[in-house]
């Protein structure tokens, strides 16, 4: 048996606490905040792609009794968006994105774009497709994967077509046939969903459509707290304990020492905290700057007191000035609005709220302003720069892949989240606590 210490109760941290407690470890979690979740609220965007990643977590953690609800589907309501989302420009024409229906998809870029534009929209899909076939079974799902697999993996011409280390994803684009400037707006905005800046984004990115149109899109019924409280009760039931507003503020091999000076001595370290952080807690000077991050975002719930019929999720695409403003409405809750807009100068809560009512043809005094999440909000809640979303941002296939190693020099240490391998997102931050606790397994700490 190991004593374990997982600093951070985050996506990553309680998935990572639970899949090592389950290996009959004993497993300690220490979370600076109040409660567990992390970037689990409101906050945070709701749209779940990959649900296997959290499939295969509660069903490996879940024990072996019928009764002790396995399942992800037995402790949260998992339900299937369709549409995925409405995407609207600013010249008034839309595209609402079908789920996981590949024909539909194909009509649905016709008729919004024109002929081909279907086909041309399934070519970057087919890419993403050849993409994730190339980097699943050697570097996603193989524990601590380095620089030398993928190295490997590119020896191959097939791989390096299918990764295209050189190419950009909108070169990805333009050699699928992508001509609209709205299909371009569409193929951006999966770049920073992953934390990439659309002129920059590598052209692996393809496997971000790819996994939603192919396993589709999902909610969890009543928020993302209720998946934060479902991976909690998990960790309760595996026997981790728990110690909350607890900042950790150094880390060696085989200690942890507290911001009140307290030093707990442990077998294995699991930070499930941002790289820039990690860094500061062992003393290291960061490899990546401040500057060096994806952007944060600007989040307002408001409330409506009009009844609309929406889709789940609506994207509305600004001019080159604006920033592009996304609305998520789940159907149990009407009259509750969430708004994830990007950051920008001189755009508040205010702004946001009345570019909505324009663009939805809402009644301005139909929607009120109840909360704003701020970037800095978010860096406070989760110690990232900025309040980044996505942690450092995504500019070649390397940082795309080879993010922070999960195997850290010291030793002890392992490293999850998003900003370590595979990538942002809740799929692949529960990915990553996969990948700590393979690891493990061997003993190779």
């Amino acid at each position: 048996m190991a004593r374990i210490i997982v600093i951070g109760a985050g996506v990553a941290g309680l998935a990572a606490a639970a899949r090592m407690a389950s290996g009959a470890n004993d497993v300690t979690l220490i979370e600076r905040n109040s409660s567990p979740g992390g970037s689990l609220t409101w906050a945070s965007p709701g749209t779940l792609t990959l649900p296997a990643a959290l499939r295969d977590l509660f069903v490996k953690t879940g024990g072996r009794k019928a009764s002790s609800a396995g399942m992800l589907e037995d402790v949260v309501d998992l339900s299937p968006v369709d549409p995925v989302r409405t995407y609207r420009f600013p010249d008034g024409s839309s595209l609402a994105l079908p789920n996981a229906a590949r024909g539909d998809s194909k009509d649905a870029f016709d008729a919004a774009f024109g002929p081909g534009s279907g086909d041309a929209w399934l070519r970057v899909v087919d890419h993403g497709n050849q993409a994730w076939s190339a980097i699943r079974p050697s570097l996603v799902e193989v524990p601590d994967a380095g620089r030398a697999d993928l190295w490997r993996l590119l020896r191959s011409s097939a791989a390096r077509r299918a990764v295209a280390p050189r190419r950009t994803l909108r070169q990805v684009g333009e050699d699928a046939g992508v001509r609209d400037p709205r299909m371009w707006s569409v193929l951006d905005e999966y770049a920073k969903a992953a934390g990439a800046t659309p002129e920059k984004a590598p052209g692996v990115l393809t496997i971000r459509p790819y996994i939603e149109q192919t396993f589709g899109a999902w909610r969890i019924v009543g928020g993302l707290p209720e998946l934060a409280t479902a991976m909690y009760e998990r960790c309760l039931k595996r026997g981790v304990g728990f110690r909350f507003d607890a900042e950790v503020s150094s880390v060696t091999s085989g200690a942890v020492t507290l911001a009140d000076g307290e030093k707990l001595t442990t077998d294995v370290i699991v930070a499930a905290v941002d790289t820039h952080l990690l860094a500061r807690l062992t003393g290291r000077k960061p490899t990546i700057s401040a500057a060096g991050y994806s952007p944060s975002i600007l989040s307002v719930k408001l409330e409506s007191r009009e009844a609309c019929e929406l889709p789940y999720e609506t994207v509305i695409f600004g001019t080159a000035s604006e920033p592009t403003i996304r609305l998520q409405v789940a159907p149990e809750q009407p009259d509750e609005w969430i708004v994830h807009a990007d950051v920008c100068e001189g755009w508040d809560a205010e702004r946001v709220r009345k570019t909505v009512t324009e663009r939805l043809s809402v009644r301005l005094d139909a929607l009120e302003v109840r909360e704003v999440f701020t970037p800095a909000d978010r860096e406070r809640l989760t110690g990232t720069p900025g309040g980044s979303m996505n942690g450092p941002a995504i500019d070649s296939l390397t940082t795309a892949i080879l993010r922070s190693p999960t195997v850290q020099p010291i030793k002890g240490l392992l490293h999850v989240g998003g900003s370590s391998r595979p990538g942002p997102g809740i799929a692949f931050e529960a990915l990553s606590a996969w990948n700590a606790a393979e690891v493990l397994k061997p003993t190779r700490v």
